[in-house]
């Protein structure tokens, strides 16, 4: 099943029947779902943006306008209508769904402790549909792994396939090399029962659901790993879980989000692991019809 089937479960029979009826080779491209509470649920792809129509057509002028019952459905289906065991995803603003589907959340936060503790009064919703995009990273892991392993830095801005990239990449590395995954989200291997809908290589080990700091101990107490690979690194905690590894031998692939990289080396924890060599590249990727596209590659490490 492809990752757009997997999200149509979710939505209530109003949306579901004329999102079924989108030609199946626009779905192929739809990156995106977008409901707003009285708006018309939009559909991005790469770079254009469509209105859904009651008969699946993707237009401008006019589409099925979200109502707060219809928000409130799709909000209680991704939560399995247990809106408490979902709270920790739910104060992070996203809930990770069937195939790796990634829901993020707008609404009214309630404060405790100087902390978000819940989102009341959901407003609005963005559905991100994963991709599985076999050999999307075969010329890159050509060019930058060609003498061996080594540190791998993959940066773009939101929505630019750096997951994909990964993912692919997993697979390619994966059938030689023992991996370790930090998919604290869920959303990179997609875990359902201990099994991963996604071809991520026959030595590809998947931490899910663990704090990345925490998995990288146990990971590498246990598993003995000689790649590391995490989506989306920068805060203080798995940085400093990260800089003893790098000394054990353990090659670290990861994923920031950056539009450039002079904007790598603006953000502090990112800064110490390039200053560190925990990477020998860094990739830029591109955004809308270029997602998922290697812009540049960039020699970033540091002779010792």
């Amino acid at each position: 099943m492809s990752s757009f089937l997997n999200v149509l479960p979710y939505f209530p029979e109003v949306l579901r029947g004329p999102l079924e009826k989108i030609a199946p080779e626009r779905q192929d491209t739809i990156q995106e779902l977008r409901l707003r509470a009285l708006r018309p649920i939009q559909v991005v792809c790469g770079k254009d943006t469509y209105l859904l129509e009651k008969d699946g057509g993707l237009g401008h002028r006019s589409g099925i306008v979200i109502s707060r019952l219809m928000l409130d459905a799709v909000f209680q289906n991704i939560c399995e209508h247990s809106i408490h065991s979902y709270q920790q995803e739910i104060q992070q603003g996203y809930v990770t769904i069937a195939g790796g589907n990634r829901v993020g959340l707008c609404g009214s936060a309630v404060i405790g402790n100087g902390k978000i503790e819940m989102l009341r009064y959901i407003s609005g919703m963005n559905v991100r549909i994963a991709r599985e995009v076999r050999g999307c990273a075969e010329s890159l892991a050509g060019q930058v792994f060609s003498d061996g392993l080594c540190g791998l830095l993959v940066a773009g801005p939101p929505s630019s396939g750096k997951t994909t990239i990964l993912r692919d990449l997993c697979r390619i590395l994966g059938r030689k090399y023992r991996i370790s995954v930090m998919d604290e989200r869920g959303e990179l291997a997609a875990m359902q029962r201990g099994e991963s809908p996604f071809d991520l290589g026959e030595q590809t080990d998947v931490f899910d659901g663990f704090p990345k700091a925490e998995g990288i101990a146990v990971a590498v107490r246990v598993m003995s790993p000689e790649v590391l690979l995490c989506d989306e690194i920068g805060g203080a905690e798995e940085t400093e879980a990260l800089l003893p590894v790098l000394h054990t031998g353990v090659h670290l692939i990861a994923s920031v989000h950056a539009g450039s990289i002079a904007e790598l080396y603006a953000r502090p924890q990112v800064k110490r692991l390039l200053e560190a060599n925990a990477f020998s590249y860094a990739v830029m990727l591109g955004t809308g019809s270029d997602c998922g596209q290697v812009r540049t590659i960039r020699c970033v490490g540091h002779p010792i």
